[in-house]
């Protein structure tokens, strides 16, 4: 009898993945396999196994490389140098190439690990009250994560379906699974999608009231919860809850957001300064290494300015021609397919800071190109970059949204108006005037791919709106009737769980 992986992966939990990431676990249990009951009725065991939560966001399948830049490739953002091979497949939204099966087993066995911790942690004697309100808040903001990653990956988001193609969300798992038995019996069907997201918030407004403080934004924190709300209730349609959690953030974070002198500077230091929620690389050991870190996808450069002629990295994915054009980059001889076609040489930018952040490459490893280099060995080595998963940027950019959307509880154009110009004035450019209705709304779109480009957010974003994929002059346009909007479920999961349904067209 075939066993899914998910079976697999909640059983393995409980001999090695309590202690990823976290050499406290062996000292715990120096044996391979870490009986649950042991690990987690210490507080040394409880925060080992937190951490090893926390670590498993670093695969390169998660934020290490996969959710943040194969967004950018399935969308409008990308094109694929082909100069390692790598995200080609994605740019031309081949048939299975998206988000792998990985991020399905490896983000439920975070959460079947999370699910542990909940059903323990009660019980640990050398643990205060503090600590087991600390914990819990914690780890319901990344059950959130994690099952708000799978979903908007593996279904349709509200209000933006294919009825006919639809066949649900992901399972939502609340309960841990302890024993090898129990994770052979363990055959969970798809939850409906609306269902997932309200359980997706249910976990978040109860992290919001267990912790306090801004905390470090390597870990979860209150203003990262609130943000989190605000981009989860965006996705889901909810536009007065999606202002509510963006008022209370901004309001927490004061004034974070970056300035037109600041820009460039704060995305060359460790922590960018807009960060509320980050995925920490800290050690050599976590350097996902020259093949796949983010530097390495976005850029053939070897580290920040003054840039020399070393090649390091192989820019497997650079901006197309309609970004360089949002970006307000005007290439040698025109941005046109020829052009972009051989060696890249800037002619102009426009005033907007952020395409400061865009060099022309090395011919190392082909015709040079533009480059996106906001990861570039700004831990001080190569290849190794925290990685924001919410900026404070975002959160103005939630809000504005949700104040200009046609029909919208909240709508506001003068409030969403005044958004936009935040984030416009503090990127160099100037105040936009007398923008209302579907101009200021398209604006506001139009803002949110130049902000968060190559961050992992505008295939989500067309998807939640339920856009077509505008690929041309690169690629073919996918509609979003098109099956391949949706990742497939992994085929290990539909053969060993009779209750689990492919998606549409796999």
């Amino acid at each position: 009898m075939k066993k899914s992986i998910l079976k697999i992966f909640s059983f393995l939990l409980l001999t090695s993945a309590l202690g990823v990431g976290c050499k406290k676990a062996l000292e715990i249990d120096p044996s391979q396999s870490i009986d649950a009951s042991t690990a987690l009725n210490t507080k040394d065991g409880v925060n080992a196994a937190i951490t090893g939560i926390y670590s498993r966001l670093k695969s390169a399948r998660q934020y290490g490389r996969d959710l943040i830049a194969i967004p950018d490739a399935l969308a409008d953002n990308g094109f694929a140098t082909n100069k390692s091979g790598r995200l080609v497949g994605e740019a031309n939204n081949n048939s299975g190439a998206h988000i792998t099966g990985t991020l399905w087993s490896n983000s439920y066995a975070a959460i079947n690990t999370t699910n542990l911790i909940l059903e323990a942690f009660a019980g640990v004697p050398d643990a205060s009250a503090a600590d087991k309100t600390s914990w819990e808040g914690q780890l319901l903001f990344l059950r959130a994560l994690y099952h708000f990653d799978l979903v908007k990956t593996y279904a349709y988001m509200p209000g933006a379906v294919i009825t006919s193609q639809d066949k649900g969300g992901v399972p939502l798992l609340l309960v841990g699974t302890k024993t090898s038995t129990a994770a052979v019996l363990l055959l969970p069907s798809r939850t409906p999608t609306v269902e997932v997201y309200n359980q997706i918030v249910k976990d978040l407004e109860t992290a919001n009231a267990r912790l306090t403080g801004t905390g470090d934004v390597s870990i979860a924190n209150k203003p990262a919860v609130q943000a989190l709300l605000s981009r989860v209730n965006l996705y889901r349609k909810n536009y007065s809850e999606t202002k509510r959690w963006a008022d209370s953030c901004i309001n927490l974070v004061g004034s974070r957001l970056s300035t037109a002198s600041t820009y460039v500077a704060d995305w060359r230091t460790s922590i960018h300064k807009e960060t509320i929620f980050q995925i920490r690389f800290n050690l050599p050991s976590e350097n996902i290494g020259v093949n796949e870190s983010l530097q390495t996808s976005y850029t053939t450069l070897v580290g920040p300015p003054p840039f020399g002629v070393a090649t390091g990295g192989f820019g497997d994915l650079v901006p197309t021609i309609s970004l360089l054009n949002a970006l307000g980059i005007t290439l040698a001889g025109g941005n046109t397919l020829t052009t972009y076609a051989v060696n890249h040489t800037v002619a102009t930018r426009s005033p907007d800071v952020r395409n400061l952040l865009y060099e022309p490459g090395t011919t190392g490893r082909g015709p040079r190109k533009v480059e996106n280099t906001k990861f570039i060995g700004n831990n001080g080595a190569i290849n190794l970059d925290n990685v924001p998963v919410i900026r404070i940027s975002e959160v103005y950019l939630n809000r504005a949204e949700a104040m200009a959307t046609p029909g919208s509880p909240v709508l506001n154009t003068v409030a969403a108006l005044a958004d936009l110009n935040t984030i416009a004035i503090n990127r160099g450019l100037t105040a936009f005037v007398g923008l209302t209705g579907a101009p200021l709304y398209e604006e506001i779109l139009n803002q949110r791919r130049i902000e968060l480009a190559f961050e992992g957010h505008r295939f989500w974003d067309l998807k939640r709106l339920g856009r077509d994929l505008i690929k041309a002059p690169h690629y073919t346009d996918v509609a979003f009737t098109d099956f391949r909007i949706l990742a497939p479920l992994p085929q290990g999961e539909i053969d060993g769980n009779k209750n689990l349904v492919q998606n549409f067209g796999y």
